[in-house]
C-alpha cells in the first residue's frame, strides 16, 4: 500500500516531538550527572555534618583529592610517553634489521654519500699508487739508460699534473663504480652489518664485521668497495692498479665523546622497553578514570600525548646541530648528517603516529560530548537520515536491532579500530587517520540509521 504524504502540519508536529524527546533526554542527562557530583565515593548522598544547617549541601566526598589525582596521573603518563616512544623505537625498529636496510638502502643514492665515499676511496688509491713516486721511478729509468737531463727533468716536473690527471681519472672511474648497481648492493650488505654495529655501540659488544665499534667511534668498512673500484682500474687498462694490496679503510659512521653514557641509557631503555608503554597507558587510563569528568579527561590525555611528542620532535631537531658540532674534522658533516637523518626518520614516524593517535582519541571524546558544538554536529549527521525515514529503510527490523544496541556496537567498532591499530606492523600517521576516517564513518552510519526520525516538509 502506498504511504499517504504527510502535510506540512503533522511533519512540524512530529519535529517538535523528536526535538521535546531529544530535550527530556538531555535534561535527564543533566539530573544524573549532578547526582553523581551530588554522590559520594560510595555512592550515597553527600549530606551536611551533624552540627550543620538542614539546608547545606557539603562538598562531594574525595572531589578534591580526585580534581588534583587525575591531571597528575594523566601528566606523568603523557611525559613518560617520551621514553616509551623511543623504547618501542628501538625494540621494534632498530633491533630489526630487515627495517632499518630498509630505511639506509636510499643512503646508496645521496649525492652527499656519494661524493663522500667516491673522494674516500680515490685518496686512499692515489696514495697506493703514489703518481710521483712512479714518475721519480721513470725519471731515474731514463736517467741510467744516458737520457739527457732535460728530458729527465722535464718528466720530474710533469709529476704534478700528471698525478692531477691520473687523479681526475681515477676519481670518475671510482665514481662509476659508486654509480652502479653494484654499489648499492655492496652498501646494502655493509649497512646489514652496521645495523649490528649500532646496536654493539651502545650495548658495549664489539664483533669482527664490516663494521668496526673501537672506542667511541663506530665506522663502515669499505674494503669490498676498494676492491670493486681497484678491478674497474683493471678492466679500463690501469694495470698498476691490480698491484695495490688489500687495503683497511674505514668510513666514520658515528663517533661521541658521550658514547658511554648512551650505552647506560641504552639498556635502561631495552630493559624498560617493554613496560614503558604499558605504565604509560595505565597511568593515562588510571587518571581518566580517576576524573571526575572523564570525557574532559580524555580529551586532555589525548591533547597530552599530541604535545609530548611535539615535544620529543623538538628535541630531535636540536640534537642533529648539536650531534654535527661535536663531531671531528676529518668525518663528512654531510654524510654524517645525511645517515642521522635516515636513521631518526624511524623515530620521527613513530612519534607521529602516536601524535595523529592522541588527536584522534581528543577528537573522538569531544565529539561525544554535550557540547553545543559536538551536539550539532552529531544532530546534523542524524538530520541525514531524513531520505532514510521518507523510504522506509529505517523502519527496517535490521535497523530496529541497531538502534537497541547502539551504544555496544559503537563500542565495538571503536574496539576494533583500537586492536587493528595495535596488530598492525609498524603504523605510521597515515594509518592512523586511515583507522580514523573509516571507523568515524561506520559511527557516523550508526548514528544516520539510528537517529530521531526528521520527515521532510512536504511541498
Amino acid at each position: 500500500m502506498p504511504r499517504t504524504p504527510r502535510s506540512p502540519g503533522e511533519s512540524r508536529e512530529s519535529r517538535d516531538e523528536d526535538e521535546r524527546a531529544e530535550l527530556e533526554r538531555l535534561r535527564a542527562e543533566v539530573t544524573q550527572l549532578r547526582a553523581e557530583v551530588a554522590s559520594g565515593p560510595g555512592g550515597g548522598p553527600a549530606g551536611g555534618s551533624a552540627g550543620g544547617s538542614a539546608g547545606t549541601v557539603a562538598p562531594p566526598s574525595g572531589g578534591r583529592w580526585r580534581a588534583v589525582l587525575a591531571p597528575i596521573l594523566i601528566a606523568l603518563g603523557c611525559l613518560l610517553a617520551i621514553p616509551a616512544t623511543a623504547a618501542v623505537w628501538l625494540d621494534s625498529v632498530v633491533t630489526d634489521t630487515d627495517r632499518y636496510v630498509e630505511t639506509v638502502g636510499p643512503l646508496a643514492r645521496d649525492p652527499d654519500i656519494e661524493r663522500a665515499v667516491t673522494n674516500r676511496v680515490t685518496t686512499r688509491l692515489m696514495q697506493e699508487i703514489d703518481v710521483p713516486a712512479v714518475v721519480q721511478e721513470a725519471s731515474d729509468l731514463l736517467a741510467s739508460q744516458g737520457a739527457r737531463p732535460r728530458l729527465t727533468t722535464t718528466l720530474s716536473d710533469l709529476a704534478g699534473p700528471i698525478n692531477g690527471a691520473v687523479e681526475g681519472w681515477v676519481h670518475d672511474q671510482v665514481g662509476t663504480v659508486i654509480a652502479s648497481d653494484r654499489f648499492a648492493d655492496l652498501w646494502t650488505q655493509a649497512n646489514r652489518a652496521a645495523h649490528q654495529a649500532v646496536v654493539a655501540a651502545l650495548t658495549g659488544q664489539n664483533e669482527n664485521g664490516a663494521v668496526q665499534v673501537e672506542g667511541n667511534t663506530v665506522s663502515l668498512q669499505l674494503a669490498p668497495i676498494v676492491e670493486e673500484a681497484k678491478q674497474r682500474l683493471v678492466d679500463a687498462g690501469f694495470q698498476r692498479a691490480g698491484a695495490i694490496p688489500d687495503v683497511d679503510m674505514t668510513l666514520t659512521l658515528f663517533q661521541s665523546d658521550d658514547i658511554e653514557k648512551a650505552q647506560a641509557g641504552f639498556r635502561l631503555i631495552d630493559r624498560l622497553g617493554t613496560w614503558l608503554p604499558v605504565v604509560a597507558l595505565a597511568l593515562i587510563a588510571a587518571g581518566v578514570l580517576v576524573a571526575r569528568g572523564r570525557r574532559r579527561a580524555l580529551i586532555g590525555a589525548g591533547i597530552g600525548l599530541a604535545v609530548a611528542m611535539l615535544l620529543l620532535g623538538a628535541a630531535l631537531t636540536i640534537a642533529r646541530p648539536l650531534y654535527l658540532g661535536a663531531l671531528p674534522a676529518e668525518v663528512n658533516d654531510a654524510a654524517a648528517g645525511a645517515v642521522f637523518d635516515q636513521v631518526v626518520s624511524l623515530l620521527r614516524t613513530t612519534l607521529r603516529t602516536v601524535l595523529a593517535a592522541g588527536l584522534a582519541v581528543a577528537l573522538v571524546a569531544w565529539l561525544s560530548g554535550p557540547s553545543t558544538q559536538a551536539v550539532g554536529v552529531r544532530r546534523g549527521v542524524a538530520r541525514l537520515g531524513t531520505v532514510g525515514s521518507e523510504w522506509g529503510w529505517r523502519d527496517s527490523a535490521a535497523i530496529g536491532w541497531l538502534r537497541e544496541h547502539k551504544r555496544p556496537v559503537q563500542v565495538a567498532v571503536a574496539i576494533v579500530a583500537v586492536l587493528v591499530f595495535t596488530f598492525w606492523n609498524y603504523p605510521n600517521a597515515g594509518v592512523v587517520i586511515g583507522i580514523l576516517l573509516v571507523a568515524g564513518a561506520l559511527l557516523a552510519a550508526i548514528e544516520l540509521a539510528t537517529g530521531p526520525s526528521v520527515p521532510r516538509p512536504s511541498s
